[in-house]
């Protein structure tokens, strides 16, 4: 297909709080959340195998703890309205900033902007990040806005789709997408595993993307989408009065194994590709057994996972906003393309995107 019948993606920017917590350094931290029945010895065990060395966190800051961690009577933590007003207070200058650094490396002035594309699921406040960065960045006021809400860590996909579309619709268009998570929000107080798990690999962080049409730059050339059967129970998001609650089957590893490869596959075969074809792979790292899992499935060498690895280490798992920051490490290493991101969420949902 070419080029000029598809969206391109101009410009890619990241940014992450200042504040870095080592693996070292969420031990303590997990200790203090943590029921007194939840043994150091697991904590432990879990950040050792989540293949993550740091995390930024806007909640990590010790001198912060007085007024965040502390716990309510019945050991739940803090409501739901607190941390919406901490999202609200970490979002919205690192939204910002992400979207600053994707405006300047598409080359493309806040004035430009037709449209923006914001995703999250980590909180929501209206007005919210959509009207945030036309005001922070003074783009123009009648600039069409679209909110991709709580779809998780594959929300990145279905936000570039959207930007093609309104870029395809209109020729003329700049469409700036921006996802922001600030999963440290929504650290959980109990003693389930899954939620253990999800408290150490989750972590804060913003990355935008500038779509519109323009020769020489990476197509956007295909999106799909995949709902799995019978795995709905396997992974949830929810609100709650203490936070937002995760739900994480053991079984997600096993279901991506072995239903990846026959769907991505098919994407790949309707565009004349073998997986042995694609230059670069931006597979999101829910946690390492999800990158072996989909590497296993699609028979792909361990190197093609190098990148999200490097992410998952540097960055822990920053749910939709995490690849975009795979993307743009293949673009500054220029890894040639084709490029093939997948991600997944609940449902369990699939989805992925075809770069060129």
């Amino acid at each position: 297909m070419s080029s000029l019948t598809r969206a391109s993606l101009l410009g890619l920017g990241t940014a992450v709080p200042d504040r870095v917590m080592l693996q070292t350094d969420w031990i303590p931290i997990a200790d203090r959340i943590a029921p007194s029945g939840v043994d150091r010895a697991i904590t432990e065990r879990l950040a050792r195998r989540s293949g993550i060395e740091s995390r930024h966190c806007d909640t990590a800051d010790h001198s912060d703890a007085p007024t965040f961690y502390p716990s309510d009577p019945a050991g739940r933590g803090p409501t739901t309205l607190d941390r919406m007003e901490r999202f609200a207070r970490a979002a919205r200058p690192l939204a910002a900033r992400a979207a600053e650094m994707a405006l300047a490396r598409s080359a493309t002035s806040p004035a430009q902007i037709t449209h923006v594309v914001t995703a999250s699921c980590t909180g929501f406040q209206a007005p919210g990040p959509d009207q945030w960065l036309i005001e922070d960045l003074s783009l123009p006021a009648n600039a069409r806005r679209v909110n991709v809400g709580f779809m998780g860590c594959h929300a990145a996909v279905n936000a570039l789709a959207v930007a093609a579309a309104l870029a395809c619709a209109d020729p003329q268009a700049r469409v700036l997408v921006c996802c922001v998570e600030i999963c440290s929000v929504h650290l959980h107080y109990g003693d389930r595993l899954d939620r253990l798990i999800a408290n150490t690999l989750f972590s804060d962080g913003a990355a935008a993307a500038v779509v519109g049409m323009q020769v020489g730059a990476p197509v956007l050339e295909a999106f799909d989408s995949a709902i799995m059967p019978d795995t709905r129970d396997e992974m949830a998001w929810t609100i709650g009065n203490h936070g937002f609650e995760m739900t994480l089957g053991a079984r997600v590893p096993e279901i991506l194994q072995a239903r990846v490869g026959p769907w991505v596959g098919s994407m790949l075969a309707r565009h004349d590709l073998r997986a042995s074809e694609v230059g670069g792979w931006a597979i999101h790292p829910g946690g390492p057994r999800v990158i072996e899992a989909v590497l296993a499935s699609m028979q792909l060498p361990e190197r093609a996972g190098a990148h999200s690895r490097d992410v998952l280490r540097s960055f822990g798992n920053m749910s939709s906003a995490t690849l975009l920051f795979i993307l743009d490490r293949l673009e500054r290493d220029h890894v040639p393309r084709p490029w093939v991101g997948m991600a997944f969420g609940p449902g369990l949902a699939g989805e992925s995107l075809l770069v060129t």
